[in-house]
């Protein structure tokens, strides 16, 4: 048992009640009653996976982000061989998974069939796709998805296993306040004391920690000092936006019903930073949008200005904020956390990762489905020419492309768990 390829997972102990797994937690073990691409003949635990690094990722065949994972498993488990294990986990039926399987060559991993969703329940994971990358004992490295680890990130981590060294550095490289990707492998930590309480008020949202002593620092911050910390477009954007999706998650997890009246709750000035109050459509439209009127489409912007919306407001309006805004719906980008040095390629990544999942496009009908943000802000992306020309140059239609343009309705479901890890 204790050179079986990684295949087990957890065995997980009902008569306590679990909480959800976060990172530096112990998983515990879990018998996998059925397990497909194995050729061993007996079962497998979690704690046959000891010594490795491992990655785990629960999945579905319906999800295209999980799909587009596919081939950096793929890549991980060619460059890694036996010094990485890669198990994926899915509660569908074993003849869909081994169609799927079939299909798309991936004999070479093992599936979990999570029939009686013992791993859902201990990890409850809140969306797909959901990776957990654990180390040698078991220990959490990480949770985030594939599309955020690379060969780097692993090989570090594979080389302290190997070497039986705690570095500590290395396991921070993943930690939860971080938006990391194929070229971006440096932790958030901030350069200032305001993008910091940004970051950490996301955190304690996230965590149901006490938001509460971020709201009161936020309140207690000199107007002045905030001027002065936030001087460059880049600094104004990873604060506001850090604020935004914080101060919304935690609103709407305080109260739920605020939901109902959607206009009324972005409205409400009930958001105090260094003693200015404000409204979430004011850090919006007025910091994030430079001015815009709201319901304008974004052909207008407010004429009448005091000193404060002059000074808080961005230089420039960069379009790239609206995959990164969270409003609390379903069908809103989700949350990470943004940090001044790595925000271009932040947003590049929000941007694309965003409109990859959501646009669909029908060659044979010569016809594009897009999410409706580009129709309530069609100005703050130069029109529809220049959105279909965006959608080019990410590669999400062909180049010769011509279609006609339709707007996906939007789906205001309430849903307050939708992190990047």
């Amino acid at each position: 048992m204790k050179h079986l390829l990684g295949l087990s997972l957890l065995l997980y102990n009902f008569t306590f009640a679990q909480t959800t797994y976060k990172k530096d937690d112990f998983v515990k073990d879990i018998y996998a009653k059925k397990i497909i691409n194995y050729k061993e003949s007996s079962s497998s635990s979690l704690n046959n996976l000891k010594g490795k690094i491992t990655i785990i990722d629960f999945f579905g065949t319906w999800c295209s982000p999980c799909i587009k994972g596919l081939p950096d498993l793929k890549y991980f488990k060619n460059k890694f061989k036996n010094d990485l294990n890669i198990i994926l986990i899915s509660n569908e039926t074993e003849l869909k998974l081994t169609a799927f399987t079939n299909a798309r060559k991936l004999s070479d991993f093992p599936i979990i069939i999570d029939e009686e969703n013992l791993f859902f329940n201990a990890f409850k994971p809140p969306s797909y796709p959901y990776t957990i990358l654990l180390d040698q004992d078991l220990k959490i490295l990480s949770i985030t998805n594939v599309n955020n680890l690379n060969d780097s990130i692993l090989e570090r981590f594979i080389q302290n296993q190997n070497r039986s060294i705690e570095n500590k550095e290395s396991t921070k490289i993943l930690d939860t306040p971080s938006i990391v990707n194929k070229n971006i492998t440096t932790p958030i930590s901030s350069e200032n004391t305001l993008l910091q309480l940004s970051q950490d008020f996301i955190y304690a949202t996230k965590t149901n920690e006490n938001a509460a002593l971020y709201i009161t620092k936020l309140k207690a911050f000199n107007y002045d000092s905030l001027v002065t910390y936030l001087k460059t477009d880049n600094e104004k954007k990873a604060f506001w936006i850090n604020l935004y999706n914080a101060y919304t998650n935690f609103l709407l997890h305080k109260n739920p019903e605020q939901y109902k009246n959607r206009n009324k709750f972005f409205h409400k000035k009930n958001i105090i930073v260094a003693g200015k109050i404000l409204s979430l459509d004011n850090i919006e439209h007025d910091i994030l949008r430079r001015n815009k009127i709201k319901w304008s489409l974004g052909y207008l912007n407010k004429v009448f200005l005091n000193k404060a919306q002059k000074e808080l407001r961005v230089k420039k309006l960069d379009n790239r904020i609206h995959f990164a805004l969270n409003c609390g719906a379903k069908s809103c980008p989700p949350i990470a956390f943004y940090k001044t040095d790595k925000i271009n390629d932040q947003l590049d990544i929000a941007t694309k990762n965003f409109l990859t999942s959501e646009i669909e496009f029908d060659k044979v009908k010569n016809k594009v489905q897009l999410p409706i943000l580009f129709s309530w802000f069609r100005k703050d992306f130069g029109g529809k020419k220049k959105i279909i020309t965006l959608i080019k140059n990410l590669q999400l239609i062909p180049e010769n492309a011509n279609p006609k343009i339709k707007f996906k309705k939007y789906d205001w479901t309430l849903y307050l768990e939708n992190y990047k890890n």
